[in-house]
């Protein structure tokens, strides 16, 4: 079964609406007393764990990273767990949606482009110039939270993980993750695309089905998984207009773990505010799309959450069957970011994620309205080299001295910026500028008796020029001949000379013009914006688990009559009888208690139905005791196609259990038999996480059956995942669902 998702993460809820009489998620009622539906339960402490673990049908994984279970429970669970105190919050599992399906395959019989580097996003980006530096974001792990990734000639997939029911591959049976991979980590020089990162190790989270949807439980589980595999950068091309806490908490921790969160705004288009979580969430770079021409997307989500833009317009990308495709939305504009933070990373590798994210608006260039817009945040981001408008910082200690009746020497500090290539020496009395390197400078064939004031400016190796600092002196006047009146005069080198030290305003920065890339034009492609689907809610009814036994059976003939004795003719010797009902389910029962396996005791209590016989009834009955089988609660209606999830934490009520290990499941240790109580050769036993998962394979469980899982005691569980130790089951468990 998938669990539908769309790339709109989808709605969260109070404890009132989920309790209370309907909700505010689309038109979904509470459910009927008694069905059942999937939660997130937060808890407080070990007693609110140890309740959602006693008060739920069934928990599908228990948080690593986060106090949370996800678990199905009745609405009288639900009731008990909301007035919980030990419970912090529950939120409904939500779906969510990816936000672009519309993708135009292109086909993979001839290259989409002889030059890949041509493409229009590439050469707005120019991630060759860091490649050229040695970055090309090698070493990073980069996880792509989405429907997987395909294997493809163009891509290296490093490992990854499915969370979503109906598959433990991670391989993308959409198109959509693949896409997103392509734009990230497509190999250079190897065909007809190139990612920004080629160097990156590229992880597969398969969080969406192959329809594009999936749940918050499996969102949630792909981010818990990158926590915990120790992920540089996480890419969620994916959204939804309903907040969650849980989800906002969990992205928070990775960001202070030195996680770069980056997020598709989303395509609903221009407003006020129409960013999708967890594009919102202050952990996350939310990112735009703009086309060719660094317009914004017509589709693309504005609001004062858009952090920064990249291309999101008609971008060719991997596909599936070793395919390229076209796409456009946030979706695609997300992983040109997330590749940018890996380069970056490796380039700084010991920088927080917030200095990352920082240096990431440093790449930034300015478009729409000046600084930090509702439409393209802080800008778009490229390597590409930015007009340099700052000059640099001014001289200091500007003073005069050896002033004379024709010179004025000007002596000073430099500043120490690493761009400062000189400074120009300004005369009021001379039009003409003089160009210093070194920290002094003397004016020369001055008139004498004159006041000079001079302007110091600094400048940088492309011309930057700062507003700089003045000085004003005045030369010495010529010596006059003595008469009798004034026999002395008093030297103009005597005269105090006091420079400007007035402070200068800071240079305004010269609007930075708008890159024009080289392009080559591609087909543009209408995306429309996708609702998130209403949920179906609604769960199948669970009655106590319902026992039966077998009947007896038995009795003999009446005594024959007495007769004369005679001598019997010799005869041919009769062929062995066939055994009756009776005697093949002693024979059973027989095999069972010298097996000891709670399998064989199931067949024998199949083969004994109908039977009206007390003595096997009682045989039965005392070889179950003295196996000590535990009978599981029974499942009811479930569809054909839906595995059938266990876990032994929840069914033991013991901790001892959390983790299987999973070289004690084979065939010696599960069993699982038809309505007949033959073993049925239309399922698989898988592990993942930490359940046991009954596939049905091709053409999925007969309906309308009843099936028996057994699980043998030779099943061993551990408290932790890495635990050495691992403890045997106590009691042998049985497990019966019906099918619709």
């Amino acid at each position: 079964m998938k669990k539908t998702v769309k790339i709109w993460i989808a709605s969260l809820f109070t404890v009132s609406s989920l309790v209370g009489a309907t909700s505010t998620y689309g038109h979904d009622q509470a459910f009927a007393a008694g069905a059942e539906q999937d939660v997130i339960v937060v808890y407080k402490n070990q007693d609110g764990k140890e309740a959602v673990l006693d008060q739920s049908v069934d928990v599908q994984h228990e948080f690593e990273t986060v106090p949370a279970v996800s678990a199905t429970v009745t609405q009288a669970d639900l009731n008990s767990l909301v007035q919980n105190p030990d419970i912090a919050y529950v939120e409904r599992n939500v779906p969510f949606q990816i936000t672009d399906d519309n993708i135009t395959p292109l086909g993979s019989t001839s290259p989409v482009n002889a030059n890949e580097q041509a493409q229009w996003n590439y050469q707005a980006e120019q991630p060759n110039l860091e490649w050229a530096k040695g970055y090309n974001g090698s070493g990073i792990k980069v996880a792509v939270i989405d429907s997987g990734i395909a294997a493809h000639p163009e891509l290296t997939i490093a490992g990854g993980v499915s969370t979503v029911d109906y598959t433990t591959s991670y391989t993308d049976d959409n198109g959509h993750g693949t896409h997103v991979a392509g734009i990230i980590a497509a190999h250079n020089n190897d065909g007809s695309v190139t990612g920004m990162a080629p160097g990156v190790q590229l992880y597969a989270v398969k969080a969406m089905g192959s329809d594009g949807k999936g749940n918050l439980q499996d969102v949630l589980e792909g981010v818990d998984w990158a926590v915990q595999n120790h992920m540089d950068v996480i890419n969620l091309s994916l959204g939804t207009e309903f907040d969650s806490q849980l989800l906002h908490n969990m992205l928070d921790q990775a960001y202070q773990a030195g996680i770069v969160v980056v997020a598709s705004a989303g395509n609903s288009g221009a407003g006020t505010d129409t960013v999708n979580y967890p594009a919102k969430y202050s952990s996350v770079i939310a990112v735009a799309a703009v086309d060719k021409d660094l317009k914004r997307g017509s589709f693309s989500s504005t609001g004062p959450k858009v952090e920064l833009a990249a291309p999101g317009v008609s971008i060719v990308s991997t596909y599936l069957n070793n395919g390229f495709a076209i796409a456009s939305g946030t979706s695609q504009a997300a992983p040109h970011v997330a590749a940018m933070a890996a380069i970056l990373k490796q380039e700084n590798p010991s920088l927080s994620a917030a200095a990352l994210r920082s240096k990431l608006q440093d790449y930034a260039v300015d478009l729409g309205t000046a600084g930090r817009d509702s439409e393209y945040g802080y800008g778009f981001v490229t390597f590409k080299p930015k007009p340099d408008t700052t000059a640099p910082g001014e001289v200091s200690g500007l003073q005069a001295s050896g002033i004379s009746t024709d010179s004025i020497t000007l002596k000073w500090q430099n500043p120490v910026d690493a761009d400062f290539a000189g400074v120009h020496v300004y005369n009021d009395h001379d039009s003409a500028k003089q160009t210093v390197q070194t920290d002094v400078y003397t004016a020369q064939g001055l008139v004498p008796d004159t006041t000079y004031t001079f302007t110091v400016k600094t400048f940088d190796q492309i011309g930057n020029e700062s507003v700089g600092k003045t000085v004003t002196a005045k030369t010495s006047a010529l010596q006059s001949t003595p008469d009798s009146n004034n026999d002395s005069s008093t030297p103009s080198s005597n005269k105090q000379l006091v420079p400007d030290n007035t402070p200068t305003s800071t240079v305004t920065p010269t609007p930075v013009s708008t890159p024009t890339p080289v392009v080559t034009p591609v087909p543009a492609v209408t995306v429309p914006v996708v609702t998130t689907p209403a949920p179906t809610g609604g769960g199948a009814l669970i009655p106590a688990f319902g026992g039966g036994g077998g009947g007896g059976g038995g009795g003999g003939g009446a005594p024959a009559a007495a007769r004369p004795a005679v001598t019997p003719a010799p005869v041919a010797s009769a062929p062995a009888a066939t055994p009756t009902p009776t005697q093949k389910a002693q024979q059973q029962l027989n095999t069972a208690k010298s097996s000891g396996k709670a399998s064989d005791y199931m067949k024998a209590s199949f083969s004994g139905r109908g039977l009206n016989n007390a003595s096997f009834s009682k045989q039965l009955a005392d070889l179950k005791q003295s196996l000590g089988i535990q009978d599981v609660p029974m499942r009811s209606s479930l569809p054909s196609t839906v595995p059938v999830r266990i876990s032994l934490q929840v069914v033991t009520k013991n901790s001892q259990y959390k983790y299987v290990d999973p070289s004690t499941i084979n065939t010696d240790n599960v069993t699982v038999l038809d309505g007949n109580g033959n073993i049925a050769g239309n399922v698989q036993v898988t592990m993942k996480f930490n359940r046991i998962f009954i596939t049905p394979t091709e053409g999925g469980f007969s309906s309308g059956q009843t099936y028996t899982v057994v699980l043998e005691r030779g099943i061993k569980g551990k408290s932790t995942a890495r635990s050495d130790q691992s403890t045997e089951l106590n009691n042998p468990l049985v497990l019966q669902f019906t099918t619709r």
